[in-house]
């Protein structure tokens, strides 16, 4: 059972941002699914970014998301 390395390396990026992202998410108020909804949403849209510039771009949507 060959899984697909790209999507492998997806579902890193997702674990990594949402342990970086928990206490900024339940401090505006987001579950965990709503959460990791938008961090997986921002890890596919910016598959070329760096890091940081996601994380950014998640706390950004979470903020939105919370407003």
């Amino acid at each position: 059972m060959s899984d697909d390395p790209e999507a492998t390396h997806e579902r890193a990026a997702v674990q990594h941002m949402m342990r970086r992202l928990d206490g900024f998410a339940r401090g505006v108020g987001l579950d965990e699914a709503a959460a990791r909804g938008i961090v997986e949403k921002v890890v596919a849209d910016m598959l070329m970014r760096t890091d940081e510039e996601r994380v950014i771009e998640a706390r950004t949507r979470m903020i939105e998301a919370s407003a």
